[in-house]
C-alpha cells in the first residue's frame, strides 16, 4: 500500500507497512534555551514532544511565550519565534511536576492517542495550513482541552481510503476525523459503505456542521427530488464518502459517480460540461465558483441541499475506544462552551474565503 505525501506532526510516522512506526527524520529534537521558528503543520504539543519528550509539557513553552502566541495556546502561526525554556528553568520543573502529579495510574491509556489526518480538503483538512485545517485544529483543541488531559499524536497520511480500513480497523491508529455519520439506526436500508461504517465504527459528537449542495448547469431545470438525478453523472471528490448519495439511493449503476481530485475539480468538471451534477459543501463550492468566475453558469438546487455533521471516528473493537471518545467529546463540549470553537471556525472560514477570492 502506498502512503503518499505523508507528514508527521510528532516524532512518529506511519511506515510503508501498516502498524510499522519509525522515528521521523523530519521531526528532529529541539534543544532547550533556544529559539524555534514555527513551520507549517506545527502544533505547540508537537514542539513540546520534540523538546521535552512529553506532549503535555506544551504549557511550559506557552507560559514562556504568551506575548507572542496570545490568549490561545492552540493557535500558533508560521514564522513566529518561540523561546524554548529548559525544564530546569525557575518554575518550569514545578509546572511539569504539577502536571505529572495530577495524573494517577489508570487515568489514561498507556500510549498516546494516535490520530490520523489528511490534506487536500480546504479549509477543513489542509496540510499547508499552519494548524492543518479547520477540523485538524478542532480535534487538536478538543484533545488539549479534554477533561482528562490526554496525550496524543497527529500524523498526516493523504491516502484517505486507507484511514478507516486498515489503519483504524488494524489499530495502527485510534482516530480519524472528518467522517459523516450514516443513519445507523436504519443502516440496513442504506448502501454498502453505510453498512460498513455502522457495523465497524463509533462516532464522536459533531465536530462541525456543514451545508451540502447539489450543483448543476444553470440551463438545467430546478431539481426538487433526488430521484430526478437518476441516470446523471455526479461528481464527488476523491476520498469523499458516498454516504450522502447512498442515503437518497443515488448509487451505481443508477447514477455514474465521477471522482475529481478535489472539490474545485468537481466544480471545474461541472462548468466545462463534463459532469451533470457536483455534490460539494456549499461554503467550499461557492468560494470556488466565485474564484472561477462561473456564477452565471452553475446553479445550486436548494430543495436538495441538506445539513450534515463531521465526526471523529474510532473502530468499535478498539479496547480504548470508549475512553478516547469520552475525551474527545468532553473537549468538544469545553471548547464550545468557552467560545474557542466559534472563534476557530470563524477564523478559518474568513481566511478561506479571502484566499479563494
Amino acid at each position: 500500500m502506498r502512503f503518499d505525501q505523508m507528514r508527521s506532526l510528532t516524532v512518529l510516522v506511519a511506515g510503508a507497512a501498516v502498524g510499522a512506526l519509525t522515528t521521523s527524520a523530519s521531526a528532529q529534537s529541539i534543544s532547550c534555551d533556544t529559539e524555534y521558528t514555527v513551520r507549517g503543520g506545527d502544533f505547540l504539543s508537537g514542539i513540546a514532544q520534540r523538546a521535552y519528550g512529553n506532549l503535555n509539557s506544551f504549557n511550559v513553552i506557552y507560559d514562556a511565550n504568551r506575548d507572542v502566541i496570545g490568549p490561545n495556546p492552540g493557535i500558533i502561526r508560521i514564522g513566529q519565534r518561540l523561546y524554548i525554556p529548559c525544564l530546569g528553568d525557575a518554575g518550569a520543573v514545578d509546572r511539569a511536576a504539577d502536571g505529572a502529579a495530577s495524573e494517577t495510574p489508570g487515568d489514561q491509556q498507556d500510549t498516546p492517542i494516535e490520530v490520523v489526518a489528511a490534506g487536500g480538503w480546504r479549509p477543513f483538512l489542509d496540510e499547508d495550513n499552519p494548524q492543518g485545517g479547520l477540523l485538524t485544529e478542532i480535534i487538536e483543541l478538543a484533545l488539549v482541552n479534554s477533561d482528562d488531559q490526554v496525550e496524543y499524536e497527529i500524523d498526516f497520511i493523504n491516502d484517505v481510503g486507507a484511514h478507516l480500513d486498515p489503519l483504524l480497523t488494524k489499530q495502527a491508529y485510534d482516530v480519524s476525523f472528518g467522517q459523516l455519520r450514516p443513519d445507523c439506526e436504519n443502516a440496513g436500508q442504506l448502501g454498502a459503505e453505510s453498512d460498513f461504517l455502522c457495523s465497524k465504527f463509533d462516532f464522536s459528537d459533531p465536530m462541525y456542521e456543514e451545508i451540502f449542495g447539489y450543483y448543476s448547469a444553470a440551463s438545467n431545470p430546478g431539481y426538487q427530488d433526488h430521484q430526478e438525478l437518476l441516470g446523471k453523472t455526479i461528481c464527488r471528490a476523491e476520498g469523499y464518502t458516498l454516504v450522502p448519495l447512498e442515503a437518497v439511493n443515488l448509487v451505481e449503476p443508477q447514477v455514474e459517480i465521477i471522482r475529481a481530485t478535489d472539490a474545485k475539480g468537481c466544480i471545474e468538471l461541472l462548468a466545462s460540461g463534463n459532469v451533470d451534477v457536483a455534490l460539494v459543501a456549499v461554503e467550499v463550492a461557492n468560494a470556488h465558483i466565485a474564484a472561477l468566475g462561473v456564477e452565471d453558469n452553475v446553479q445550486l438546487h436548494d430543495d436538495l441541499s441538506y445539513i450534515d455533521f463531521f465526526h471523529a471516528t474510532i473502530a468499535k473493537d478498539n479496547p480504548h475506544g470508549a475512553d478516547i471518545l469520552a475525551s474527545i467529546n468532553s473537549g468538544l463540549k469545553n471548547i464550545k462552551e468557552s467560545g474557542l470553537w466559534f472563534q476557530t471556525v470563524r477564523r478559518h472560514m474568513v481566511e478561506f474565503r479571502q484566499a479563494a477570492g
